[in-house]
Protein backbone atom coordinates (compact mmCIF):
# COMPACT_ATOMS: atom_id res chain seq x y z
CA UNK A 1 0.00 0.00 0.00
CA UNK A 2 3.12 2.07 0.64
CA UNK A 3 3.93 1.25 -2.83
CA UNK A 4 1.14 2.20 -4.45
CA UNK A 5 0.85 5.47 -2.39
CA UNK A 6 4.47 6.64 -3.26
CA UNK A 7 3.71 5.71 -6.97
CA UNK A 8 1.00 8.31 -7.34
CA UNK A 9 2.38 10.96 -5.38
CA UNK A 10 5.74 10.50 -7.55
CA UNK A 11 3.01 10.77 -10.40
CA UNK A 12 1.32 13.54 -8.92
CA UNK A 13 4.81 15.59 -9.06
CA UNK A 14 5.03 15.27 -12.78
CA UNK A 15 1.26 15.65 -13.66
CA UNK A 16 0.25 18.71 -15.18
CA UNK A 17 -3.05 19.57 -13.18
CA UNK A 18 -0.37 19.40 -10.03
CA UNK A 19 1.74 21.88 -11.59
CA UNK A 20 -1.37 24.57 -12.37
CA UNK A 21 -2.25 24.64 -8.79
CA UNK A 22 0.66 24.73 -7.08
CA UNK A 23 1.37 27.90 -9.82
CA UNK A 24 -1.97 29.04 -8.03
CA UNK A 25 -0.62 30.20 -5.13
CA UNK A 26 1.59 32.78 -6.47
CA UNK A 27 0.86 36.64 -5.09
CA UNK A 28 -0.89 39.39 -7.37
CA UNK A 29 0.90 41.72 -5.10
CA UNK A 30 4.43 42.85 -6.82
CA UNK A 31 4.52 45.92 -4.31
CA UNK A 32 5.25 43.13 -1.66
CA UNK A 33 8.40 42.14 -0.07
CA UNK A 34 8.88 38.86 -1.53
CA UNK A 35 7.54 37.75 -4.81
CA UNK A 36 8.43 34.26 -6.42
CA UNK A 37 9.37 36.03 -9.78
CA UNK A 38 12.48 37.95 -10.44
CA UNK A 39 12.15 40.85 -13.36
CA UNK A 40 16.70 41.62 -14.06
CA UNK A 41 16.05 45.02 -15.41
CA UNK A 42 13.89 46.55 -12.65
CA UNK A 43 15.03 49.16 -10.55
CA UNK A 44 15.59 49.43 -7.18
CA UNK A 45 14.56 51.76 -4.61
CA UNK A 46 16.04 54.30 -2.54
CA UNK A 47 18.62 57.39 -2.82
CA UNK A 48 21.26 54.89 -4.53
CA UNK A 49 18.65 54.76 -7.49
CA UNK A 50 17.86 58.18 -7.98
CA UNK A 51 20.66 59.24 -8.96
CA UNK A 52 20.94 60.36 -13.02
CA UNK A 53 22.41 58.01 -15.43
CA UNK A 54 22.52 60.23 -17.95
CA UNK A 55 25.98 60.37 -18.48
CA UNK A 56 28.82 63.12 -18.70
CA UNK A 57 29.05 65.27 -22.12
CA UNK A 58 32.11 64.42 -24.37
CA UNK A 59 32.98 68.05 -24.82
CA UNK A 60 31.84 71.82 -23.59
CA UNK A 61 31.11 75.00 -25.16
CA UNK A 62 34.97 76.39 -24.57
CA UNK A 63 35.96 72.95 -26.13
CA UNK A 64 33.88 74.25 -29.25
CA UNK A 65 35.22 77.57 -28.99
CA UNK A 66 38.87 75.99 -29.46
CA UNK A 67 38.09 74.24 -32.29
CA UNK A 68 36.87 77.57 -33.83
CA UNK A 69 39.49 78.89 -32.78
CA UNK A 70 41.94 77.30 -34.84
CA UNK A 71 40.20 78.55 -38.55
CA UNK A 72 38.32 81.68 -37.54
CA UNK A 73 40.02 84.87 -36.53
CA UNK A 74 38.52 86.98 -33.48
CA UNK A 75 34.41 87.34 -33.36
CA UNK A 76 34.80 85.47 -29.91
CA UNK A 77 31.53 87.01 -28.68
CA UNK A 78 29.55 85.08 -31.50
CA UNK A 79 31.94 82.08 -31.21
CA UNK A 80 30.70 81.94 -27.43
CA UNK A 81 27.31 82.26 -27.81
CA UNK A 82 27.02 79.91 -30.87
CA UNK A 83 29.30 77.30 -29.36
CA UNK A 84 26.66 77.09 -26.27
CA UNK A 85 23.76 77.16 -28.25
CA UNK A 86 25.13 74.18 -30.66
CA UNK A 87 26.54 72.29 -27.17
CA UNK A 88 22.82 72.94 -25.99
CA UNK A 89 21.54 71.36 -28.97
CA UNK A 90 23.30 68.35 -28.97
CA UNK A 91 22.46 68.02 -25.30
CA UNK A 92 18.70 68.03 -26.41
CA UNK A 93 19.63 65.44 -28.91
CA UNK A 94 21.29 63.40 -26.32
CA UNK A 95 18.89 63.68 -23.66
CA UNK A 96 15.96 62.72 -26.21
CA UNK A 97 17.80 59.60 -26.90
CA UNK A 98 17.96 58.89 -23.57
CA UNK A 99 14.24 59.08 -22.64
CA UNK A 100 13.12 56.76 -25.25
CA UNK A 101 15.55 53.70 -24.15
CA UNK A 102 14.25 54.93 -20.78
CA UNK A 103 10.91 55.03 -21.94
CA UNK A 104 11.21 51.58 -24.10
CA UNK A 105 12.59 50.02 -21.10
CA UNK A 106 9.75 51.02 -19.02
CA UNK A 107 7.35 49.77 -21.65
CA UNK A 108 8.68 46.64 -21.53
CA UNK A 109 8.89 45.90 -17.88
CA UNK A 110 4.94 46.78 -17.71
CA UNK A 111 4.23 44.32 -20.52
CA UNK A 112 6.40 41.44 -18.98
CA UNK A 113 4.31 42.36 -15.72
CA UNK A 114 0.96 42.60 -17.76
CA UNK A 115 2.21 38.65 -19.14
CA UNK A 116 2.68 37.81 -15.81
CA UNK A 117 -0.29 38.87 -14.23
CA UNK A 118 -2.43 36.85 -17.13
CA UNK A 119 -0.47 33.65 -17.07
CA UNK A 120 -1.23 33.51 -12.84
CA UNK A 121 -4.71 34.49 -13.17
CA UNK A 122 -5.23 32.09 -15.82
CA UNK A 123 -2.89 28.91 -13.54
CA UNK A 124 -5.92 30.06 -10.74
CA UNK A 125 -8.56 29.10 -12.65
CA UNK A 126 -9.46 25.83 -14.09
CA UNK A 127 -10.15 25.50 -18.02
CA UNK A 128 -11.79 22.79 -20.05
CA UNK A 129 -8.73 21.11 -21.02
CA UNK A 130 -9.94 21.45 -25.01
CA UNK A 131 -12.25 24.07 -25.05
CA UNK A 132 -10.86 26.25 -22.43
CA UNK A 133 -13.84 27.89 -20.55
CA UNK A 134 -14.57 27.22 -17.04
CA UNK A 135 -15.56 24.14 -16.36
CA UNK A 136 -19.11 23.73 -14.69
CA UNK A 137 -17.52 21.34 -12.12
CA UNK A 138 -17.34 22.90 -8.85
CA UNK A 139 -13.84 23.70 -7.43
CA UNK A 140 -14.00 21.94 -4.14
CA UNK A 141 -15.18 18.18 -6.19
CA UNK A 142 -12.30 15.93 -7.43
CA UNK A 143 -12.29 13.11 -9.64
CA UNK A 144 -9.66 9.88 -9.40
CA UNK A 145 -8.64 10.70 -12.88
CA UNK A 146 -7.09 14.26 -11.26
CA UNK A 147 -4.30 12.07 -8.93
CA UNK A 148 -3.31 9.93 -12.52
CA UNK A 149 -0.21 11.29 -14.33
CA UNK A 150 -1.44 11.96 -17.88
CA UNK A 151 -0.01 14.10 -20.94
CA UNK A 152 -1.55 16.91 -22.34
CA UNK A 153 -3.37 15.84 -25.68
CA UNK A 154 -3.75 19.08 -26.82
CA UNK A 155 -0.65 20.76 -26.59
CA UNK A 156 -1.28 24.88 -27.32
CA UNK A 157 -4.59 24.64 -27.17
CA UNK A 158 -5.67 26.45 -24.42
CA UNK A 159 -3.66 29.51 -24.96
CA UNK A 160 -4.63 29.78 -28.36
CA UNK A 161 -8.90 29.49 -27.41
CA UNK A 162 -8.31 31.90 -24.33
CA UNK A 163 -6.38 34.28 -26.75
CA UNK A 164 -9.54 34.34 -28.80
CA UNK A 165 -11.63 34.77 -26.23
CA UNK A 166 -9.97 37.90 -24.51
CA UNK A 167 -9.69 39.15 -28.18
CA UNK A 168 -13.59 39.07 -28.60
CA UNK A 169 -14.09 40.85 -24.87
CA UNK A 170 -11.96 43.16 -25.86
CA UNK A 171 -13.89 44.51 -28.39
CA UNK A 172 -17.22 44.58 -26.28
CA UNK A 173 -15.35 46.90 -23.97
CA UNK A 174 -16.52 50.90 -23.84
CA UNK A 175 -13.96 53.41 -25.48
CA UNK A 176 -12.87 56.05 -23.54
CA UNK A 177 -11.37 59.00 -25.22
CA UNK A 178 -9.92 60.10 -21.86
CA UNK A 179 -6.63 59.37 -21.07
CA UNK A 180 -5.61 59.42 -17.05
CA UNK A 181 -1.63 60.24 -16.37
CA UNK A 182 0.13 58.01 -14.47
CA UNK A 183 0.49 59.63 -10.83
CA UNK A 184 3.08 57.07 -9.70
CA UNK A 185 5.85 58.78 -12.22
CA UNK A 186 7.17 62.17 -12.77
CA UNK A 187 6.93 62.98 -16.45
CA UNK A 188 10.05 64.49 -18.29
CA UNK A 189 10.61 68.05 -18.99
CA UNK A 190 10.48 69.03 -22.40
CA UNK A 191 13.53 71.20 -23.07
CA UNK A 192 12.56 73.47 -26.57
CA UNK A 193 14.71 74.58 -28.97
CA UNK A 194 16.80 77.90 -29.37
CA UNK A 195 17.13 79.24 -32.66
CA UNK A 196 19.80 81.61 -33.14
CA UNK A 197 20.32 84.66 -35.15
CA UNK A 198 23.30 85.89 -36.98
CA UNK A 199 23.78 89.86 -38.04
CA UNK A 200 26.97 91.21 -39.54
CA UNK A 201 28.49 92.23 -42.53
CA UNK A 202 29.53 89.78 -45.79
CA UNK A 203 32.87 88.00 -45.16
CA UNK A 204 32.94 87.74 -41.35
CA UNK A 205 32.90 84.07 -41.04
CA UNK A 206 28.96 83.54 -40.06
CA UNK A 207 28.16 80.52 -42.21
CA UNK A 208 32.11 79.64 -41.68
CA UNK A 209 31.83 79.08 -37.88
CA UNK A 210 28.71 76.70 -37.99
CA UNK A 211 30.19 74.59 -40.86
CA UNK A 212 33.19 74.31 -38.22
CA UNK A 213 31.39 73.55 -35.44
CA UNK A 214 28.84 71.01 -37.44
CA UNK A 215 32.00 69.10 -38.15
CA UNK A 216 32.97 69.04 -34.19
CA UNK A 217 29.44 67.51 -33.42
CA UNK A 218 28.61 65.08 -36.25
CA UNK A 219 24.91 66.21 -37.71
CA UNK A 220 23.51 66.45 -40.15
CA UNK A 221 23.90 70.42 -41.62
CA UNK A 222 22.66 72.38 -44.68
CA UNK A 223 23.14 75.77 -46.23
CA UNK A 224 19.80 76.91 -47.41
CA UNK A 225 19.55 80.45 -49.75
CA UNK A 226 16.71 82.45 -48.86
CA UNK A 227 16.64 84.60 -52.26
CA UNK A 228 15.11 81.43 -53.78
CA UNK A 229 12.27 81.20 -51.56
CA UNK A 230 8.75 82.46 -52.78
CA UNK A 231 5.06 81.67 -51.55
CA UNK A 232 3.25 78.55 -52.32
CA UNK A 233 2.11 78.56 -55.63
CA UNK A 234 4.55 81.13 -57.11
CA UNK A 235 7.72 80.25 -58.91
CA UNK A 236 10.35 79.19 -57.16
CA UNK A 237 10.95 76.87 -53.80
CA UNK A 238 9.02 76.27 -51.56
CA UNK A 239 10.13 76.86 -47.46
CA UNK A 240 9.85 73.10 -47.13
CA UNK A 241 13.27 72.93 -49.76
CA UNK A 242 15.65 73.24 -46.79
CA UNK A 243 14.08 70.29 -45.20
CA UNK A 244 14.55 67.97 -48.36
CA UNK A 245 18.43 68.80 -48.21
CA UNK A 246 18.07 68.42 -44.85
CA UNK A 247 16.89 65.30 -45.29
CA UNK A 248 19.60 64.53 -48.20
CA UNK A 249 22.83 65.34 -46.28
CA UNK A 250 21.13 62.96 -43.57
CA UNK A 251 21.82 59.87 -46.49
CA UNK A 252 17.37 59.75 -46.05
CA UNK A 253 17.85 59.09 -42.80
CA UNK A 254 14.98 60.54 -40.72
CA UNK A 255 15.71 60.15 -37.22
CA UNK A 256 19.17 62.48 -38.07
CA UNK A 257 17.38 64.63 -39.73
CA UNK A 258 14.68 65.45 -37.09
CA UNK A 259 18.29 66.44 -35.08
CA UNK A 260 19.97 68.57 -37.84
CA UNK A 261 20.87 71.99 -37.56
CA UNK A 262 19.43 74.56 -41.14
CA UNK A 263 21.04 77.48 -41.93
CA UNK A 264 19.25 79.91 -43.64
CA UNK A 265 21.79 82.20 -45.51
CA UNK A 266 20.98 85.98 -46.87
CA UNK A 267 17.84 85.80 -44.42
CA UNK A 268 17.39 89.50 -44.67
CA UNK A 269 16.06 89.31 -48.36
CA UNK A 270 12.92 88.42 -47.43
CA UNK A 271 12.05 91.64 -45.19
CA UNK A 272 8.50 93.08 -45.78
CA UNK A 273 9.28 95.49 -48.70
CA UNK A 274 6.36 97.47 -51.09
CA UNK A 275 5.75 95.89 -54.42
CA UNK A 276 3.77 97.58 -57.16
CA UNK A 277 1.06 94.97 -57.79
CA UNK A 278 0.29 94.68 -53.50
CA UNK A 279 1.89 90.62 -53.36
CA UNK A 280 4.92 90.41 -51.86
CA UNK A 281 5.20 86.57 -52.50
CA UNK A 282 9.11 86.51 -51.75
CA UNK A 283 8.66 88.66 -48.61
CA UNK A 284 6.07 88.33 -45.75
CA UNK A 285 4.64 85.60 -47.53
CA UNK A 286 7.75 83.56 -46.85
CA UNK A 287 7.97 84.62 -43.60
CA UNK A 288 4.43 83.97 -42.89
CA UNK A 289 5.66 79.95 -44.43
CA UNK A 290 8.29 79.96 -42.08
CA UNK A 291 6.68 80.54 -39.19
CA UNK A 292 5.41 76.41 -38.46
CA UNK A 293 8.58 75.44 -39.80
CA UNK A 294 10.61 76.57 -37.58
CA UNK A 295 8.23 76.35 -34.24
CA UNK A 296 7.56 73.23 -35.13
CA UNK A 297 5.52 71.03 -37.97
CA UNK A 298 5.50 67.83 -39.50
CA UNK A 299 6.58 68.08 -43.41
CA UNK A 300 5.72 65.64 -45.80
CA UNK A 301 8.93 65.19 -48.50
CA UNK A 302 8.31 62.86 -51.56
CA UNK A 303 11.19 61.28 -53.19
CA UNK A 304 11.30 59.55 -56.64
CA UNK A 305 13.26 56.80 -58.10
CA UNK A 306 16.38 58.48 -58.72
CA UNK A 307 16.28 60.46 -55.06
CA UNK A 308 15.28 63.57 -57.03
CA UNK A 309 12.59 65.74 -55.41
CA UNK A 310 9.81 67.23 -57.27
CA UNK A 311 11.84 70.44 -56.48
CA UNK A 312 14.75 69.10 -58.09
CA UNK A 313 17.14 70.18 -55.18
CA UNK A 314 20.38 70.28 -56.06
CA UNK A 315 22.87 67.40 -54.71
CA UNK A 316 24.88 68.00 -51.83
CA UNK A 317 27.89 66.22 -50.60
CA UNK A 318 27.36 65.70 -47.06
CA UNK A 319 29.77 65.40 -44.26
CA UNK A 320 27.50 63.68 -42.15
CA UNK A 321 28.84 60.09 -40.88
CA UNK A 322 25.84 58.91 -38.40
CA UNK A 323 24.03 55.58 -38.41
CA UNK A 324 22.19 56.59 -41.36
CA UNK A 325 25.24 57.90 -43.83
CA UNK A 326 26.30 56.30 -46.70
CA UNK A 327 30.08 56.07 -45.12
CA UNK A 328 29.09 54.21 -42.15
CA UNK A 329 29.57 50.74 -41.42
CA UNK A 330 26.95 50.23 -38.48
CA UNK A 331 23.01 50.84 -38.53
CA UNK A 332 21.01 50.57 -41.24
CA UNK A 333 21.78 51.18 -44.16
CA UNK A 334 19.22 53.29 -46.49
CA UNK A 335 18.36 51.53 -49.90
CA UNK A 336 17.24 53.19 -52.57
CA UNK A 337 13.54 52.78 -54.07
CA UNK A 338 12.90 50.71 -56.59
CA UNK A 339 12.51 52.97 -60.33
CA UNK A 340 9.13 54.50 -60.40
CA UNK A 341 8.04 54.25 -57.26
CA UNK A 342 7.35 57.48 -54.94
CA UNK A 343 8.38 57.44 -51.31
CA UNK A 344 7.03 59.39 -48.62
CA UNK A 345 9.09 61.18 -45.65
CA UNK A 346 7.41 62.48 -42.82
CA UNK A 347 10.11 65.02 -40.86
CA UNK A 348 9.10 66.77 -37.16
CA UNK A 349 10.82 69.97 -37.48
CA UNK A 350 10.25 70.74 -33.64
CA UNK A 351 13.65 69.76 -32.87
CA UNK A 352 15.57 71.07 -35.86
CA UNK A 353 17.72 74.22 -35.04
CA UNK A 354 17.16 76.56 -37.35
CA UNK A 355 20.12 79.45 -37.32
CA UNK A 356 19.10 82.80 -39.79
CA UNK A 357 21.96 84.48 -41.29
CA UNK A 358 22.30 88.01 -43.14
CA UNK A 359 24.48 91.23 -43.57
CA UNK A 360 21.23 93.28 -42.80
CA UNK A 361 22.29 96.60 -44.53
CA UNK A 362 20.48 99.32 -43.20
CA UNK A 363 19.55 97.82 -40.00
CA UNK A 364 22.33 99.71 -38.04
CA UNK A 365 20.36 102.91 -39.02
CA UNK A 366 17.71 101.73 -37.63
CA UNK A 367 19.51 101.30 -34.39
CA UNK A 368 21.16 104.36 -34.42
CA UNK A 369 17.55 106.46 -34.76
CA UNK A 370 16.39 104.59 -31.71
CA UNK A 371 19.79 104.58 -29.47
CA UNK A 372 20.73 108.55 -30.43
CA UNK A 373 19.26 111.60 -28.92
CA UNK A 374 19.18 114.56 -30.43
CA UNK A 375 22.46 117.26 -31.38
CA UNK A 376 20.73 120.15 -31.15
CA UNK A 377 19.24 122.62 -28.23
CA UNK A 378 19.22 122.77 -24.49
CA UNK A 379 20.21 119.59 -22.49
CA UNK A 380 21.50 117.62 -25.74
CA UNK A 381 24.46 115.65 -25.61
CA UNK A 382 27.35 116.28 -28.40
CA UNK A 383 28.20 113.28 -30.51
CA UNK A 384 31.26 112.29 -32.23
CA UNK A 385 32.21 110.71 -35.06
CA UNK A 386 35.20 107.92 -33.99
CA UNK A 387 38.49 107.73 -36.26
CA UNK A 388 36.89 106.13 -39.16
CA UNK A 389 34.58 108.91 -39.72
CA UNK A 390 31.55 106.33 -40.38
CA UNK A 391 31.57 104.48 -37.32
CA UNK A 392 29.29 106.49 -34.85
CA UNK A 393 31.01 106.71 -31.61
CA UNK A 394 28.33 105.07 -28.93
CA UNK A 395 28.44 105.50 -25.27
CA UNK A 396 30.17 102.58 -23.45
CA UNK A 397 27.20 102.02 -20.98
CA UNK A 398 24.57 101.07 -24.25
CA UNK A 399 26.78 98.09 -23.88
CA UNK A 400 26.62 96.75 -20.22
CA UNK A 401 23.73 94.73 -21.11
CA UNK A 402 25.61 91.94 -23.27
CA UNK A 403 26.63 88.56 -22.82
CA UNK A 404 30.29 87.93 -23.25
CA UNK A 405 31.11 92.09 -23.78
CA UNK A 406 35.04 92.46 -23.89
CA UNK A 407 36.46 93.09 -20.65
CA UNK A 408 38.97 95.75 -21.46
CA UNK A 409 38.14 99.18 -23.21
CA UNK A 410 39.98 98.51 -26.33
CA UNK A 411 38.51 95.44 -27.81
CA UNK A 412 34.65 97.06 -26.73
CA UNK A 413 35.59 99.62 -29.52
CA UNK A 414 34.57 96.28 -31.68
CA UNK A 415 30.87 96.50 -30.51
CA UNK A 416 28.70 98.53 -33.42
CA UNK A 417 25.40 99.41 -33.40
CA UNK A 418 24.10 95.93 -34.77
CA UNK A 419 25.16 94.47 -31.61
CA UNK A 420 22.10 96.73 -29.94
CA UNK A 421 19.61 95.44 -32.44
CA UNK A 422 16.25 94.23 -30.84
CA UNK A 423 13.15 92.42 -32.02
CA UNK A 424 11.66 96.07 -32.35
CA UNK A 425 14.62 97.23 -34.74
CA UNK A 426 13.82 94.12 -36.41
CA UNK A 427 10.55 94.63 -37.15
CA UNK A 428 10.92 97.87 -38.60
CA UNK A 429 13.46 96.53 -40.49
CA UNK A 430 10.84 94.53 -42.45
CA UNK A 431 10.04 91.22 -40.53
CA UNK A 432 7.07 90.39 -39.37
CA UNK A 433 6.77 89.73 -35.49
CA UNK A 434 5.11 86.33 -35.24
CA UNK A 435 8.32 85.20 -37.10
CA UNK A 436 11.02 87.41 -34.91
CA UNK A 437 9.49 86.09 -31.77
CA UNK A 438 10.55 82.82 -32.39
CA UNK A 439 14.20 83.76 -32.50
CA UNK A 440 15.72 83.50 -28.81
CA UNK A 441 19.58 84.35 -29.54
CA UNK A 442 20.54 87.60 -31.82
CA UNK A 443 24.20 87.69 -32.40
CA UNK A 444 26.11 90.22 -33.89
CA UNK A 445 29.50 90.06 -35.95
CA UNK A 446 32.24 92.59 -35.53
CA UNK A 447 33.72 94.28 -38.80
CA UNK A 448 37.31 92.85 -39.71
CA UNK A 449 39.98 95.15 -38.33
CA UNK A 450 43.21 95.98 -40.12
CA UNK A 451 44.90 93.32 -37.85
CA UNK A 452 42.38 90.91 -38.34
CA UNK A 453 42.86 90.63 -41.95
CA UNK A 454 46.18 90.38 -41.73
CA UNK A 455 46.27 87.39 -39.29
CA UNK A 456 43.56 85.77 -41.38
CA UNK A 457 46.07 85.83 -44.22
CA UNK A 458 48.83 83.30 -42.09
CA UNK A 459 47.49 81.95 -38.75
CA UNK A 460 44.17 79.87 -39.12
CA UNK A 461 44.31 76.56 -40.52
CA UNK A 462 44.21 76.57 -44.13
CA UNK A 463 44.84 80.13 -44.68
CA UNK A 464 45.58 81.89 -47.44
CA UNK A 465 49.43 81.95 -47.83
CA UNK A 466 49.09 78.59 -47.06
CA UNK A 467 47.03 77.41 -49.88
CA UNK A 468 49.04 79.44 -52.10
CA UNK A 469 52.07 78.29 -51.17
CA UNK A 470 50.77 74.42 -51.50
CA UNK A 471 49.10 75.26 -54.52
CA UNK A 472 52.83 76.58 -56.22
CA UNK A 473 54.36 73.55 -54.80
CA UNK A 474 52.53 71.51 -57.22
CA UNK A 475 53.68 73.26 -59.79
CA UNK A 476 56.76 72.81 -58.93
CA UNK A 477 57.61 76.27 -57.52
CA UNK A 478 58.17 77.86 -54.02
CA UNK A 479 56.13 81.32 -52.89
CA UNK A 480 57.48 83.34 -50.83
CA UNK A 481 55.80 86.78 -49.62
CA UNK A 482 57.58 89.86 -47.86
CA UNK A 483 55.55 90.91 -44.59
CA UNK A 484 55.35 94.08 -46.05
CA UNK A 485 53.74 92.73 -48.75
CA UNK A 486 51.13 90.86 -46.88
CA UNK A 487 50.38 93.97 -45.02
CA UNK A 488 49.79 95.86 -48.18
CA UNK A 489 47.30 93.01 -49.36
CA UNK A 490 45.12 93.12 -46.06
CA UNK A 491 44.91 97.06 -46.55
CA UNK A 492 44.04 96.60 -50.06
CA UNK A 493 40.91 94.06 -48.70
CA UNK A 494 39.95 96.62 -46.29
CA UNK A 495 39.46 99.17 -48.52
CA UNK A 496 37.27 96.78 -50.16
CA UNK A 497 34.80 96.27 -47.47
CA UNK A 498 33.74 92.73 -48.04
CA UNK A 499 35.48 90.99 -45.52
CA UNK A 500 37.90 87.99 -46.02
CA UNK A 501 36.82 87.80 -49.33
CA UNK A 502 38.49 90.43 -50.23
CA UNK A 503 41.87 88.92 -49.34
CA UNK A 504 41.10 85.92 -52.14
CA UNK A 505 40.84 88.40 -54.13
CA UNK A 506 44.18 90.78 -53.74
CA UNK A 507 45.70 87.42 -53.47
CA UNK A 508 44.16 86.47 -57.15
CA UNK A 509 45.18 89.37 -58.96
CA UNK A 510 48.43 90.00 -57.13
CA UNK A 511 49.34 86.56 -58.44
CA UNK A 512 47.97 86.26 -61.99
CA UNK A 513 50.88 86.10 -63.99
CA UNK A 514 52.75 84.60 -61.51
CA UNK A 515 50.34 81.39 -62.29
CA UNK A 516 50.19 81.98 -65.95
CA UNK A 517 53.67 81.67 -66.28
CA UNK A 518 54.27 78.84 -63.89
CA UNK A 519 56.51 76.50 -63.68
CA UNK A 520 59.40 79.15 -62.14
CA UNK A 521 61.48 77.71 -59.10
CA UNK A 522 61.51 80.32 -56.94
CA UNK A 523 58.56 83.57 -56.86
CA UNK A 524 58.71 86.48 -54.58
CA UNK A 525 56.18 88.68 -53.62
CA UNK A 526 57.18 92.10 -52.33
CA UNK A 527 55.22 94.80 -51.54
CA UNK A 528 55.81 97.12 -54.88
CA UNK A 529 54.44 93.95 -56.67
CA UNK A 530 51.45 93.99 -54.71
CA UNK A 531 50.71 97.90 -55.27
CA UNK A 532 51.34 97.35 -59.15
CA UNK A 533 54.76 99.20 -58.86
CA UNK A 534 56.59 96.25 -60.39
CA UNK A 535 56.59 92.43 -61.55
CA UNK A 536 56.48 89.80 -59.54
CA UNK A 537 60.38 88.19 -59.23
CA UNK A 538 61.25 84.97 -60.60
CA UNK A 539 64.39 83.35 -60.02
CA UNK A 540 65.84 79.71 -61.25
CA UNK A 541 67.10 77.09 -58.72
CA UNK A 542 70.28 79.10 -57.55
CA UNK A 543 68.04 81.73 -56.37
CA UNK A 544 67.49 81.34 -53.18
CA UNK A 545 70.17 83.21 -51.72
CA UNK A 546 69.02 86.32 -53.24
CA UNK A 547 65.58 85.49 -52.41
CA UNK A 548 66.57 85.54 -49.05
CA UNK A 549 68.58 88.92 -49.54
CA UNK A 550 65.48 91.01 -50.95
CA UNK A 551 63.22 89.80 -48.01
CA UNK A 552 65.65 91.12 -45.17
CA UNK A 553 66.65 93.94 -47.41
CA UNK A 554 62.59 94.83 -47.26
CA UNK A 555 61.39 93.56 -44.07
CA UNK A 556 64.15 95.49 -42.32
CA UNK A 557 65.95 92.61 -40.80
CA UNK A 558 69.49 92.54 -40.18
CA UNK A 559 72.04 90.02 -40.96
CA UNK A 560 74.85 90.10 -38.43
CA UNK A 561 77.94 88.18 -39.96
CA UNK A 562 79.06 85.01 -38.98
CA UNK A 563 75.17 84.38 -36.83
CA UNK A 564 73.64 83.81 -39.64
CA UNK A 565 71.60 80.80 -38.10
CA UNK A 566 70.50 82.86 -34.97
CA UNK A 567 69.29 85.73 -36.64
CA UNK A 568 65.52 86.06 -37.80
CA UNK A 569 63.53 83.70 -39.98
CA UNK A 570 62.52 84.74 -42.94
CA UNK A 571 58.43 84.36 -43.25
CA UNK A 572 57.67 82.75 -46.11
CA UNK A 573 54.62 80.33 -45.41
CA UNK A 574 52.55 79.54 -42.92
CA UNK A 575 54.83 77.31 -40.86
CA UNK A 576 57.68 79.32 -40.71
CA UNK A 577 55.46 82.41 -39.70
CA UNK A 578 54.07 80.58 -36.54
CA UNK A 579 57.67 79.78 -35.75
CA UNK A 580 58.82 83.34 -35.52
CA UNK A 581 55.62 84.22 -34.21
CA UNK A 582 56.58 81.98 -30.95
CA UNK A 583 60.58 83.11 -30.77
CA UNK A 584 59.75 86.66 -31.04
CA UNK A 585 60.82 87.32 -33.84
Amino acid sequence: MRSVLARRSHGRSLSTSTVLRTASRRTLDFNSGFTSSYDPSEEGRGPMFSKNTFGVPQFYPRDLKKRVDEYVVGQDRAKKTISSVIFNHYQNVRRREHQEVQERKREEKLMRQAIARDRNAREREPYHPVEGWHHPTPKFHRYRADDVDFEDEFPGHNDSILNMNQAWQRTEEKVDFYIPEDASRALPVKIDKSNLLLLGPTGVGKTYILETLSKKINVPFTICDCNSFTQAGYIGQDVETCVERLLIESNYDVRATEQGIVVLDEFDKIARRETANGRDVGGEGVQQALLKLVEGTKVTINVKDNRSSSRSASPITTSYTGPGSSTSTSGPQSTLPPSGKLDQYTIDTSSILFVMCGAFVGLDKVVLNRVSKSTMGFGSELRSRSASGNKPDLPPELFNHLPHRPPNAEDAKTLTALDLATPEDLQRFGFIPELIGRVHNIVALSPLSLSDLLRILTEPRNSLVAQYTALFQTYPSNLFFTQKALQAIAERAEKAQTGARGLKMEMERVLAEAMFDAPTHYVLVTERAVRGEEKVGYWGKDGRLEVKKLIREEDGLVEVPGQENHGREIVSNLGEYREAGQSGA
